[in-house]
C-alpha cells in the first residue's frame, strides 16, 4: 500500500509539472465530465459529486467521503494539455505507457504495481482517469484499467 501511495504521488506531481494549461483543458472544469451516479456504479460506492482536488482547476477528486482518506476507493479526474498528455506517453521504466485503443484519437495506460492511469487524448485537449479501488480492494490491475476505460468512454463522449 505504501508503495502504491508513493507512485501514486509522484504521478500526480509529474503530472503538474506539465507545461501551463492553454486552450480547450483550460476551459473545461474536470468536475463536470463525470457524475457521482456513474464513480458510484464503478466503484461500488455511494460517491460524493466530485469536487477541486486540493483546490486545483484541473482535478477532480470522487469519493464516497469529504476527505480525502487514504485507502479508500475514489476516482481522480484531470484535464490536461496535450503537451502534458505527449510528456506522460514517454514515461520509461516501470512506468512506461501502453497504448489503448477505442478512446478519444489516442490513449494509453501508465503505471506500475497496483496503481495505474488511463491518459487519453482528443483533439487538442486531453485528460486522465485514476481509479483506487480501495486498499481492502480484491481488483487486479486489469480490472481497474477496465474500470477506467469505462469511465474514460463518458468523458469523451462530453468533451
Amino acid at each position: 500500500m505504501r508503495s502504491t501511495l508513493i507512485i501514486a504521488s509522484l504521478a500526480l506531481a509529474y503530472s503538474f509539472a506539465a507545461p501551463p494549461s492553454t486552450g480547450a483543458s483550460r476551459s473545461i472544469d474536470p468536475c463536470t465530465l463525470l457524475t457521482a451516479a456513474e464513480v458510484s456504479a464503478a466503484l461500488g460506492i455511494a460517491s460524493l459529486p466530485g469536487r477541486p482536488y486540493l483546490g486545483s482547476k484541473v482535478v477532480c477528486f470522487y469519493a464516497a467521503d469529504t476527505g480525502y482518506v487514504i485507502g479508500a476507493p475514489s476516482v481522480t479526474l484531470m484535464v490536461m494539455t496535450t503537451g502534458a498528455y505527449e510528456n506522460q506517453a514517454h514515461l520509461g521504466g516501470s512506468l512506461a505507457s501502453h497504448p489503448v485503443s477505442g478512446l478519444g484519437d489516442e490513449a494509453y495506460r501508465v503505471g506500475s504495481g497496483s496503481y495505474v492511469k488511463t491518459v487519453v487524448r482528443k483533439g487538442n485537449g486531453a485528460f486522465s482517469v485514476t481509479v483506487l479501488p480501495g486498499e481492502n480492494s480484491k481488483t487486479t490491475p486489469a480490472q481497474v484499467g477496465q474500470i477506467e476505460e469505462g469511465l474514460a468512454k463518458k468523458v469523451v463522449a462530453r468533451l
